[in-house]
């Protein structure tokens, strides 16, 4: 995997080439997915649903904000998964049948 540049050379990318840094980005990401052994179909999902929030921010400080909210939730039910893996465990998705209107 490539280095990650300097501070000072990600700040002028932000500022005079964001196209850049988010083309940075998602190579850096697309990367570390691919080298990634077991769960890369789950942090695939995870990228694309970041993706799909950041570009829905109207400033850098928005999307630094749905970031950190983002990896607070997962690092949550990470934690509780850890503290509690029988409950974790035991936990079972109801489905319910739709019904078809009949015509």
């Amino acid at each position: 995997m490539r280095d990650l540049p300097d501070f000072d050379t990600l700040m002028w990318l932000a500022q005079n080439q964001p196209e850049k840094l988010d083309s940075l980005q998602q190579a850096l990401s697309d990367e570390l997915i691919a080298e990634s052994d077991s769960n890369r179909e789950q942090l695939r999902k995870v990228n694309h649903n970041l993706k799909q929030r950041l570009a829905r921010c109207s400033n850098p400080y928005h999307r630094c904000l749905i970031s950190i909210r983002m990896m607070r939730a997962k690092f949550a039910s990470l934690a509780s998964a850890l503290e509690n893996p029988e409950s974790y465990r035991q936990q079972k998705a109801e489905v319910i049948p739709l019904k078809r209107k009949s015509i």
